[in-house]
């Protein structure tokens, strides 16, 4: 579905992404870990398009992304879900799961938004609130929901945990989980909770200063001495 290849990004003469290469299936969950600084989140905003790199491909179901505007790549059904959440704070979370179908509607009739609120029931009870009124819990919930909504083929997720208390994260992933498991959605998730992400994914990348410094399977990166010693502490 996804592929990357050679992938250079540079902010002001310094190297952000360099040589970044990697594949994403259609109907997997792929995870790309490391510390922070090592490039994850500007690799899925290069993906998105909101940054140009400087060299490489960007290949999405065979199209060139490279040659499409941001707004179009949303409309071929890719869904970033950002760090730090971002919703639209003055708008309710019903008004907020509408925007995020709009991109739905270039491509097929918009549906209702039933799915989310199965997983994501709170929603359903604030649906009239103003999203900026809600918890930091919550707002990660509406972020993923408008995700959603666009009904994407894939959906990437910008560390879905960040600022959450442990037991809300633990909801998120489980959730996350559950649309792999249960619809199929194709996921590529950044995350700094190497345990659960590599748990979770069927197949994962080690990015660290904006390198490609390991990748297997979940249960190849769960037995790796270095990943073990360095990120999960064992």
């Amino acid at each position: 579905m996804l592929e990357i290849d050679g992938l250079g990004v540079t902010y002001g003469g310094l190297n952000a992404l360099a040589g970044v290469s990697l594949k994403v299936e259609a109907g997997s969950f792929v995870a790309i870990v490391g510390p922070n600084g090592a490039g994850k989140t500007t690799l899925f905003k290069a993906i998105s398009g909101t940054v140009p790199p400087a060299a490489g491909s960007i290949r999405y179901e065979g199209s060139d992304l490279l040659a499409l505007a941001p707004a179009a790549r949303a409309h071929l059904g890719i869904a970033h879900v950002p760090e730090g959440r971002q919703p639209f704070a003055s708008l309710t979370v019903l008004e907020n799961l509408e925007m995020g179908a709009y991109a739905a509607r270039r491509r097929a009739p918009a549906q209702g938004f039933e799915r989310i609120f199965a997983l994501f029931p709170v929603l359903f009870e604030r649906r009239h609130q103003l999203a900026g009124t809600l918890s930091g819990g919550e707002q990660q919930m509406l972020a993923i929901g408008r995700g959603i909504a666009s009904q994407p083929r894939l959906l990437m997720l910008d560390e879905p945990s960040m600022g959450l208390a442990p037991a809300v994260a633990d909801a998120i992933f489980e959730r996350i989980a559950e649309l792999h498991r249960e619809d199929g959605l194709t996921i590529l998730l950044v995350e700094q909770r190497v345990a659960e992400a590599v748990q979770s994914c069927d197949f994962g990348y080690v990015l660290e200063t904006g390198r490609v410094v390991l990748a297997g399977t979940s249960a190849a990166l769960m037995a790796d001495d270095r990943i073990r010693a360095v990120y999960l502490g064992m």
